[in-house]
């Protein structure tokens, strides 16, 4: 009887181990310490990732260098919840926290074609 327990505990063990080894490797430890704008400038690197009064815009080059065409603007604003609209053809994106890469990408890929 006392063996079954001894198989299931390490087994589960073994499981919690897998886990931990596998949440803990995924992240990339050099990103920990980026702000979002050069995360995202490392995402997106065919675009040019500014930060203009507190708003992080995702623009491309466009017919004239000093002025990029925007194509997504990223609020963060604690007081409001997730909000998608578009201006022209530009994407106005307003987030309660601070989003994940993997959020931002997800919203604004039609927009950043």
């Amino acid at each position: 009887m006392l063996e079954k327990y001894l198989v299931v505990g390490i087994v589960f063990a073994a499981c919690l181990l897998l886990v931990a080894y596998t949440q803990l490797s995924s992240r990339d430890k050099a990103d920990d310490h980026l702000s979002l704008k050069d995360r995202l400038q490392k995402e997106f690197p065919g675009f040019k990732v500014i930060e203009r009064n507190q708003n992080i815009i995702i623009c491309k080059e466009g017919a004239n260098p000093r002025i990029p065409d925007e194509l997504v603007l990223i609020r963060i604003d604690p007081n409001q919840r997730k909000n998608l609209r578009t201006s022209g053809k530009m994407l106005i994106a307003t987030y309660a926290k601070q989003p994940s890469v993997r959020e931002i990408k997800k919203d604004a890929a039609p927009y950043l074609v």
